[in-house]
């Protein structure tokens, strides 16, 4: 059985399954996205993102990403922080008019393709608390086996948010797996400093308090500028806390070099590394192409494969 940890909605669902059964993928796991655009109104939010921004490091010393900003459309004249983030939330609805998937069309896909596919929910810790509980007990109604959170698009960092704490409180107790972004993200998000609240390191206190399965997606490591960006702060977390997994979806690339498959073999072997595609959002990437990554990787051995593509993920989602 190939278990894909890591799949957005984002394209027809039939397609989705063409592509698994072209991989040879059994199941998938088919994630929400709550994002909520009032965000980019919240002051004390856009105040600590520009603060970030005309503070960074990475924008002094790679003008490349100021030609992603200003040259599509944005021209320095009209610059603001919070008109890149709005440009870049309106460019993701152009290409992907699906990129929020609620609670219940996740649900809905789950009901269709029972045999393929497990549904993870989505909460944004930027709303009400009303809503927040209407989203949890949503996630519990449908039967969804996580949560899947993205503190880069969803601006939240897991220590200053007070009601991501309530997000780990239902975890714990409904016994649900958080599937939570680490690394950066896409568009102005590359800049590391704008996703510095998706480094695991943040983390920390959070699993002190609670314990419950958490797979940190991409493995701290999904960066263009600076490939394997928090790989040894994942890494510290995984051999601290027994109940922390990660997904390889986005960096497949990047984790199965040697010295990393090394790095990991040391610290805490393959039995938490779980795959995932990202599909259909990593460029000219298919789900096949993912699954032979893994296929043919010469450092890996022929059990630690099998434990990746499946083994690991069938027995955190107990299938």
């Amino acid at each position: 059985m190939i278990v894909d940890f890591h799949i957005h909605p984002l394209v027809n669902v039939n397609r989705i399954v063409s592509e698994m059964d072209k991989a040879g993928v059994s199941r998938g796991v088919i994630l929400a996205t709550d994002l909520v655009d009032s965000v980019l109104h919240n002051k004390k939010i856009m105040s600590k993102m520009e603060e970030r921004f005309y503070s960074s490091l990475t924008l002094l010393c790679t003008p490349g990403i100021w030609q992603a900003i200003f040259g599509r459309g944005l021209s320095i004249f009209e610059f603001s922080v919070r008109k890149v983030f709005e440009k870049f939330f309106n460019d993701l609805r152009l290409a992907y008019p699906e990129a929020r998937i609620t609670n219940r069309e996740v649900w809905e896909i789950v009901r269709q393709h029972p045999d393929r596919f497990i549904g993870f929910g989505s909460v944004n810790v930027n709303r009400s608390a009303r809503e927040i509980e209407r989203e949890l007990q949503e996630i519990k109604k449908y039967g969804f086996k996580g949560i899947k959170m993205l503190p880069t698009l969803q601006f939240f960092n897991p220590i200053e948010n007070k009601n991501f704490r309530k997000v780990c409180e239902f975890c714990e107790r409904e016994k649900k797996i958080l599937l939570y972004h680490t690394g950066c993200d896409p568009g102005p998000f590359e800049i590391p400093e704008l996703s510095e609240d998706a480094n695991p390191c943040h983390l920390e206190p959070i699993l002190d308090e609670y314990e419950f399965p958490i797979v940190l997606a991409h493995m701290g490591s999904y960066s263009m500028i600076s490939p394997g960006i928090w790989f040894y702060e994942a890494l510290r977390l995984m051999k601290k806390y027994d109940y922390v997994y990660a997904d390889i979806s986005a960096v497949t690339g990047f984790l199965l070099q040697e010295r990393i498959i090394k790095r990991i073999r040391e610290a805490i072997g393959m039995e938490r590394v779980l795959f995932g595609s990202d599909f259909p959002v990593v460029f000219a990437s298919t789900i096949s192409s993912e699954v032979e990554m893994v296929r043919r990787n010469p450092y890996l051995t022929e059990e630690e494969k099998e434990q990746i593509l499946g083994l690991n993920a069938k027995e955190l989602l107990r299938l």
